[in-house]
């Protein structure tokens, strides 16, 4: 039979099966792994990252989106390291560490527990505090939801925000009106159309008023009011839930301040002077009793004994009329009693003069002649029993101001800076004085309580209450730690206590305008692979790339000499 040939050739060539070929792929195997620089994990490197969230309230908004992201972003920042070492901060420095450790999982599970509460905060110390937890290539993250530039330290930016609308609570306000208390609250709308908002009152017993309606414009501000009910110590205003829950609730208590009594020690020609105090200073009241009074007015000349060592306004009494004005510049000391005083205006006839110590602050001078003066010292209370020996001693700071001067001959009454000096002197010792009060307050406000101090002294009790006005947690703080106490960091009702003494009675609302704005929310993500330092220092590179050079200079020779 005939063989027929084909016309157009074969379209696949066998290939020669020879000794060079298999060289020179040999080769090129060989040149392609060395040109790719293969790089081997070490079995110990660790990659470390610091996530820093943001402690701003608004971040509660995008807990869920947080979440989502951290699952999909931290698993891909160990790059070619064999461990991910991972921290979780707050941009609250004050705040411990959320997390440390190596599974993603449990740092979700942190973050789930977190509760961002806090107003606007600088980041910059907590990414310093972060960077000297990690080494130079570690990697920086801040987790906001509202993009930045320029952060310090290589810090890299993660926003999950998003603009939404907000509407809430921004401030309270008290008045009385016919002998009932009434309050006023201001609602604020965040967003750039107009809205209706329903609000009704919770009372203490839990039941609910009426709903009601309010109408707010675009970006605008609506005040709603309402009398306090009656033998009611507390309530809570609530607005309609929106995706910004902190501001929607306004618990609020019949505010009570503390009471000063004030016994008054003086000549008749300053009953005016004492019934200008009593008038126009809230809450303080005359008693009849120098043992029962926080506070005494009293006039010194030259025939009366000393100042009592108690709390005090001391004024001097000057019984010649026949004295000049007396010259010189007026100085004001800079202290915090006197901040912001203008004093230049004021009159004083020449009076005698209280004799001051080395110890006593002058606050306000007339050329060489000291006016006014500030005295705080300690004085000690001792019990004896019937034979006269002293049982126990007890420290008690007092303070007195000292008008060293007469003020009927002078027109320090008719001057602003004489109201405002003697209202801060009465506020100072208010604030000192232990006993209940009550007042709202905001969340994470500072909250300063004056207890009894001692070895004998209890330590405080700081309780809040849940909804439903049940105590839902309880904390015993030591008196040492009793200036950093701070309000609870979300709404609702709280108290403190001593022993079982009642010191303090309150409602904490949010009323952060900044945080409660969520329009210029956004997102963005800069985080950026890991840098060649961090490849180097985690991977090391192929130790037998000099038995792959000496493998293809070898099968080139061989491959020349076959061929």
């Amino acid at each position: 039979q005939t063989q027929r040939e084909s016309v157009s050739g074969r379209r696949f060539d066998r290939i020669t099966n020879s000794i060079p070929l298999w060289l020179q792929l040999l080769m090129v195997l060989l040149l392609t792994w060395l040109l790719i620089e293969p790089r081997h994990v070490k079995p110990a490197s660790t990659q470390q990252v610091a996530v820093i969230l943001d402690s701003s309230a608004s971040m509660t908004v995008f807990k869920e989106a947080l979440k989502e992201r951290l699952a999909t972003k931290l698993p891909d920042l160990r790059g070619s390291a064999s461990r991910l070492q991972l921290f979780l901060f707050e941009s609250d420095p004050d705040k411990p560490t959320l997390y440390s450790g190596d599974k993603i999982e449990e740092a979700i599970t942190a973050v789930e527990a977190w509760a961002p509460a806090a107003g606007a905060i600088d980041p910059t110390s907590a990414l310093r505090l972060a960077r000297s937890r990690v080494n130079r290539e570690g990697i920086l993250i801040y987790v906001t939801d509202t993009p930045v530039e320029n952060l310090p330290f290589d810090a890299q930016v993660l926003a999950i925000g998003e603009a939404q609308p907000n509407c809430g609570f921004t401030g309270v306000s008290f008045d009385t009106e016919d002998g009932k208390l009434t309050w006023q609250a201001v609602i604020r709308n965040y967003s750039d159309e107009a809205i209706t908002r329903k609000w009704q009152v919770q009372f203490a017993d839990g039941s609910l008023s009426q709903t009601r309606e309010v109408a707010l414009t675009k970006g605008g501000m609506a005040t709603i009011a309402s009398a306090f009910p009656e033998g009611s110590d507390n309530l809570r205003v609530i607005l309609d839930p929106d995706g910004f829950p902190l501001d929607d609730q306004l618990p609020l208590v019949r505010p009570v301040p503390k009471s000063l009594n004030l016994w008054s020690n003086t000549a008749p020609k300053f009953a005016e002077f004492n019934d200008r105090l009593s008038n126009s200073f809230p809450n303080v009241a005359f008693v009849n009793d120098s043992a029962s009074a926080d506070i005494s007015l009293v006039s010194y000349d030259p025939l009366s004994p000393d100042p009592p060592a108690a709390d005090s306004i001391v004024v001097v009494d000057e019984t010649t009329q026949s004295r000049k004005y007396l010259r010189g510049g007026i100085v004001a000391k800079k202290h915090q009693r006197m901040d912001g005083l203008n004093w230049q205006s004021l009159l004083v006839r020449e009076s005698i003069a209280l004799e001051l110590t080395q110890a006593d602050e002058v606050l306000l001078w007339q050329g060489d002649r000291p006016l006014i003066a500030l005295r705080e010292t300690t004085v000690f209370d001792e019990t004896t029993d019937a034979d006269g020996k002293i049982i126990t001693g007890k420290a008690r700071p007092i303070s007195q101001l000292i008008l060293n001067f007469d003020p009927t001959l002078s027109n320090a009454f008719k001057l602003p800076a004489t109201v405002v000096l003697l209202h801060r002197f009465c506020e100072n010792l208010r604030d000192r004085k232990i006993a209940h009060e009550s007042r709202n307050t905001e969340t994470g406000q500072a909250i300063t309580v004056s207890a009894h101090q001692g070895p004998d002294a209890k330590p405080l009790v700081f309780t809040t209450f849940g909804p439903d006005g049940k105590p839902s947690d309880e904390k015993i703080i030591p008196l040492e730690r009793a200036r950093d106490l701070r309000a609870p960091a979300t709404p609702g009702f709280f108290a403190i206590r001593q022993g079982e003494e009642p010191l303090l009675t309150s409602g904490a609302y949010f009323a952060d305008t900044r945080e409660a704005d969520l329009r210029l929310c956004a997102s963005e993500d800069n985080v950026s692979s890991l840098a060649g330092q961090a490849v180097d220092l985690h991977t090391r590179e192929d130790h037998l790339w000099r038995l792959w050079v000496l493998l293809i200079l070898t099968a080139l020779v061989f491959a020349w000499y076959f061929t």
